[in-house]
């Protein structure tokens, strides 16, 4: 079993380096000639280790990233390394054609059976990981609707009761309760114009990732904050990544403009032919992460990471108090392959 490690090196296998995913591997190939050897002796196999290991395996997959192209070589490449040991065990005596059959069709049929629940794993773990993405999505802009949009509403809604208690009796008081209610009014419809572009804006839509990441500091970075923005090959990437990452950049140059009381905002993204690296920098107040991590306050940190795991990337934070911010994103493994 010490040569599967050394064929999946051989093979350029980055799961040969994953301690982790290797002993997985070996375990698997164990269970499968545990497989074999039950059916060949016309028993039942036991499924439920096997299944349950795949299951893992698909998962662990996905957190890490690995894309599934490296699964199905390591499939391969343990059906090249177990072939010879299940011939043995199969090889009819004086009919080799026979026992060449038998080893080639069950040694294929428990592998297949394992590749295919390890994918639905995969697959279910990213669908879990999207899904929570866009709850979190949504509970911020509820978020906003509520505790932005609303208190400006009710704030409009106390000055025209204040405007109707000293209209006829103190109009020198009653007038400025309009002057106010009117700029709360307009903060609470740009907020609302604000949040509903987000929603119906699409990276891919408007033209690539530069042209949206542009766009959206031209409209929500004010201009007391000079930003820039520079994006170089984002039309290498495929349109689920593009649209994936814009909403993570959104996300963090959002936090810097409500949060870091910054004076400079820079945004910088390049992307290669197998990798993205990305940075939101800003000079602005920081924050402790460690106790925002613990407070799991409303900042959107989560939502990014899950993100990027659907990307197979990460992302690093250097925050500092009085120091600013710099949130450092790389993606691997983006090129039409994926």
């Amino acid at each position: 079993m010490i040569s599967f490690r050394d064929h999946l090196r051989a093979a350029g296998n980055r799961l040969a380096d994953i301690p982790e995913a290797t002993a997985q591997l070996l375990r698997q190939a164990e269970s499968v000639l545990d497989d074999i050897e039950a059916a060949l002796g016309g028993s039942r196999p036991p499924e439920c280790e096997g299944e349950r290991l795949s299951v893992e395996i698909g998962a662990s997959r996905a957190v890490r990233g690995v894309h599934p192209i490296e699964s199905a070589h390591a499939a391969v490449t343990m059906y090249q390394v177990l072939l010879p040991i299940v011939l043995d065990r199969t090889r009819a005596d004086g009919d080799p054609e026979t026992g060449l059959r038998t080893a080639a069709g069950v040694l294929q049929e428990s592998i297949m059976l394992r590749v295919g629940i390890g994918a639905v794993s995969y697959a279910s773990f990213l669908l879990e990981k999207m899904n929570h993405a866009h709850r979190d999505e949504r509970r911020r802009i509820g978020r906003e609707l509520h505790d932005r949009a609303a208190h400006s509403v009710g704030v409009v809604l106390q000055d025209l009761d204040l405007y109707e208690v000293y209209a006829a009796t103190d109009p020198a008081r009653a007038m400025p309760r309009i002057v106010t209610a009117r700029a709360a009014l307009r903060e609470a419809l740009d907020l609302i114009r604000g949040l509903a572009t987000e929603l119906r804006e699409s990276a891919v839509e408007v033209g690539g990732l530069a042209k949206a990441l542009g766009d959206y500091v031209a409209t929500r970075v004010p201009p007391s904050i000079h930003a820039t923005v520079s994006v170089t090959g984002d039309e290498q990437l495929p349109d689920d990544a593009c649209e994936e990452l814009y909403l993570v950049l959104r996300e963090a140059i959002r936090n810097a403009v409500l949060h870091s009381g910054a004076r400079t905002l820079e945004v910088t993204v390049t992307v290669t032919d197998a990798e993205v690296h990305a940075s939101v920098r800003d000079d602005g107040q920081g924050f402790d992460l460690a106790a925002a991590l613990v407070a799991r306050s409303g900042i959107g940190l989560s939502s990014m990471r899950e993100r990027l795991e659907l990307l197979g990337g990460t992302f690093t934070i250097t925050a500092t108090p009085d120091a600013g911010t710099t949130i450092s994103i790389a993606v691997a493994h983006l090129g039409a392959g994926r």
